[in-house]
């Protein structure tokens, strides 16, 4: 298991996770997110990709319109 931020948050999540299945296990529709890794956005053609380490900080964005 290997520690990362998520939002600010703690969570230990397994070795090899992509953000892709991270998405997935908390119920995001990768769609309706922009999800930055280190401060860095990632494509979403990459979040199956690119591969969690241990201390990395994930923040995920949802866009709400309003008026």
């Amino acid at each position: 298991m290997i520690t990362i931020k998520l939002n600010g948050k703690d969570e230990n999540v397994k070795e090899k996770f992509s953000l892709l299945k991270l998405l997935e296990d908390k119920k995001i529709v990768p769609d309706t997110v922009v999800v930055a890794l280190n401060m860095n956005v990632v494509n979403q053609t990459e979040l199956d990709k690119t591969f969690l380490s241990n201390g990395d900080s994930v923040e995920v964005l949802r866009f709400v319109a309003g008026g």
